[in-house]
């Protein structure tokens, strides 16, 4: 039985085409893989520290901290979040570094408002194949935000509450709202 060289020549060619998909459909699952992970942490640490925030709450125990609920009005309106942001960022950078296989995460900003959270992850996609890294043509930033406003009707009450009676308490207070309710219908 003879065989042509034309197979062997159409195998040169064929061959690298067929590693070259195979190495682009795990390298894409991995980059997939990666971006869900982080996506879905981000998410589920946002909606508990959300949810943590309202009682005043660590975010890894859940224990509450009483001290953080029982903080002055004004302390909480214009007071520091950097230790809450800091506990936040620090708790998902200990689940994000269990989780992911091939991204390396270079940067966790978490900025707290009085009335939403946000959390923005970045990493580095890093080329599972060592030596083939110029087969990916992709950028190999990964970007996660996520956002979410929260509502806490107890502060919402007890500012309220100062607002009007420290606005009762002005000269002419009244006058200010008699006008405001005329341009207003």
């Amino acid at each position: 039985m003879k065989i042509k060289a034309s197979f062997t020549i159409e195998a040169v060619f064929i061959i690298p085409i067929v590693f070259f998909t195979i190495v682009s459909i795990i390298y894409l699952s991995f980059y997939l893989h990666d971006y869900s992970k982080i996506q879905g942490i981000a998410d589920g640490v946002l909606h508990k520290a959300v949810m943590n925030n309202k009682q005043g709450a660590d975010i890894s125990t859940g224990r509450i901290n009483y001290e953080e609920i029982n903080r002055g009005l004004v302390s909480q309106i214009f007071g520091g979040t950097e230790s809450k942001e800091h506990e936040i960022e620090n708790y998902l950078a200990s689940i994000l570094s269990k989780s992911l296989i091939v991204t390396r995460i270079t940067n966790i900003d978490v900025t707290k408002n009085i009335l939403d959270l946000s959390i923005r992850v970045e990493g580095e996609f890093q080329f599972p194949l060592k030596g083939l890294q110029w087969l990916s043509s992709l950028d190999n930033t990964l970007v996660v935000e996520a956002k979410s406003a929260y509502h806490n009707p107890a502060n919402f009450i007890r500012i309220s509450e100062v607002i009007l009676d420290t606005g009762s308490k002005f000269k002419g207070f009244d006058k200010i709202k008699e006008t405001i309710g005329r341009l207003i219908p």
